[in-house]
């Protein structure tokens, strides 16, 4: 009727009028009539005396009945149909969504039926759930939430502390010894024994190199496992506090329904995936301390990707604080000094090196690097323009990709237009982050454009980035260079002094960076909103950019 009338403004008419402009009978118009007056889309008066017509007003136009019945899908919970509404209008509609679904998500944030339920919207993200092939901050935050390790690493104190392993010991760090806790249950029912250890370890052994010096794990007993490695290594112990080395059950551990309702032991438990939501559950029979929040619906939108905050979309009024946090790791360009040609001469690395400019690859949102860990940055080594670089010849840039629109192709274009404005021809492409651990594809190019987000374990994840083979780096390296970072690597592993651990690993950063191998490009920081009156308490950011369901609870 909006190309009849015009909204806000009174018309008279008739039915007959308006069966003729619906093209229906005039019964069904005195039905519609009906039900749009009683809903508000419009006002529909009857006016008294002889040759009067009613009247009607349009209190909405086309652009807003649209949203209005996208906002009544999503309020019956119809999630999937109020989105593909929304996807449709205009992008100053979408906006005035976002807004308003934000704070009707907030309202409805309360308990129901005695339980204290956390709803909010985020965007799909394809999550891989399975532990040992999680692979982005999403991937971690939702392994976090479902699966439990032989113990953990506390970030405040920095120490390891038990989890399913009550105890754990060693005289020598070689041969090491975990205690298990009795009566844990997985999802399912089972109960948890040295078996499933032993699977979920060995499972994770050819692929993870820190733990491919173990020589044998043994079941001593239901609840003993031990583990004998080929060398010394008092580190040991935080390579189990890993994410990848998540316990699972041994009977479901090859099953083709892992991947989309895993089954862990921890505190939270898988009940609905698919794509409208995901909904976790509290674990009745968790063997730890049970969480406030009982289930955590997270329903899924079309919102894109650059979306920064995860629950809140924008700040509800100005009595939100905005709290930035700036992540450890960083997005970085690795020069291949294994492919034959180019970057094998350190000269043609440092020009390279030089004439890369950082700050041209910072969205809004991020920081100039010089360094995986934030504590390091303002050592950079300055640009310099050298005018044309003589290079010739094309280089061939990769730009790692994890998924589909989750990539580096956009610093990588960055450093090719820098490559272009210094008279150096190059070609990007996206290669997935498992393919480059084929050497065969990784010598196809000359510099790969990655990155890297720590843990909470952060010296545990320098050495995993070192070492792994998804990450180019240690295949990047000629054999002196792989040799010194293999030195180094002992001496960590020889020590049981933190301070000494990390100048150990400086001094592989430093080397790197001296024989220009690696040039950082920046850091991602995360924005939260806070508020000191919000019925929930702890909503703030874990090292991935996400809310620990675990140590959220609720006033009231």
């Amino acid at each position: 009727m909006n190309k009849f009338f015009t909204i806000h403004k009174t018309y008279e008419t008739t039915i007959k009028d308006l069966a003729e402009i619906l093209d229906c009978s005039e019964r069904h118009v005195k039905t519609v009539v009906r039900y749009l007056d009683n809903e508000g889309y419009i006002t529909w008066s009857i006016q008294r005396g002889r040759g009067k017509k009613p009247s009607i007003v349009l209190n909405y136009s086309l652009d807003e009945l649209e949203l209005e019945e996208a906002k009544q899908y999503i309020r019956k919970g119809q999630y999937k149909e109020g989105f593909a509404m929304l996807e449709k209008m205009e992008g100053r509609i979408q906006l005035q969504f976002q807004e308003w679904m934000t704070s009707y998500i907030a309202s409805i944030n309360k308990s129901e039926e005695d339980l204290d339920i956390l709803r909010y919207p985020f965007y799909e993200t394809r999550l891989v759930m399975d532990p040992l092939h999680a692979i982005s901050r999403h991937d971690a935050h939702m392994v976090k939430q479902i699966f439990d390790r032989l113990v953990d690493f506390d970030a405040e104190t920095r120490q390891v502390v038990p989890q399913i392993a009550h105890h754990f010991e060693s005289e020598d760090g070689k041969t090491w010894t975990f205690y298990l806790r009795k009566g844990v249950l997985f999802h399912h029912g089972k109960e948890l024994t040295s078996e499933d250890v032993k699977a979920s370890l060995t499972r994770m052994m050819p692929i993870e190199a820190p733990l491919q010096t173990i020589d044998q794990i043994l079941c001593q007993s239901k609840y003993v496992v031990e583990f004998q490695l080929q060398e010394i290594n008092y580190l040991f112990p935080r390579y189990l506090a890993s994410l990848k080395a998540s316990i699972i059950p041994m009977d479901i551990i090859d099953s083709s329904n892992f991947q989309d309702f895993p089954i862990g032991c921890g505190p939270y438990q898988l009940v609905r995936h698919d794509d409208e939501m995901i909904i976790l559950e509290v674990f009745k029979d968790y063997y730890g301390y049970r969480p406030w929040l009982d289930r955590i619906e997270i329903i899924k939108t079309p919102f894109p990707s650059d979306v920064s905050v995860p629950v809140l979309l924008s700040p509800p009024d100005a009595s939100w604080k905005a709290v930035e946090r700036i992540e450890e790791g960083a997005d970085f360009i690795m020069f291949n000094c294994r492919k034959s040609g180019h970057f094998q001469k350190e000269s043609l690395r440092e020009k390279i090196y030089r004439i890369i400019r950082p700050e041209e690859f910072c969205l809004p949102v991020e920081r100039v690097a010089d360094s995986f860990l934030t504590e390091r940055n303002g050592k950079r080594q300055p640009s310099l323009d050298f005018g044309k670089v003589r290079f010739a010849g094309e280089i061939r840039i990769a730009a790692q990709q994890i998924r589909e629109g989750v990539n580096h192709l956009r610093e990588a274009e960055i450093l090719k237009q820098q490559l272009n404005q210094n008279g150096i021809q190059a070609k990007v492409e996206a290669v997935h982050v498992n393919d480059l651990k084929d050497r065969r594809v990784l010598e196809r190019y000359d510099l790969i454009v990655s990155g890297v987000a720590l843990g909470e374990d952060r010296l545990l994840s320098l050495i995993s980035t070192l070492t792994s083979k998804r990450i180019p780096i240690f295949n990047c390296l000629v054999p002196d260079m792989q040799q010194f970072v293999l030195e180094q690597l002992e001496n960590i592993k020889g020590t049981d002094d933190d301070g000494e651990r990390m100048m150990y690993y400086k001094k592989i950063e430093d080397y790197l960076t001296d024989h220009h191998v690696i040039r950082f490009l920046t850091h991602r920081s995360h924005i939260v909103y806070e508020s000191n009156d919000h019925l929930f308490v702890n909503m703030t950011l874990d090292s991935n950019g996400r809310i620990d369901y675990r140590k959220v609870w609720k006033r009231g």
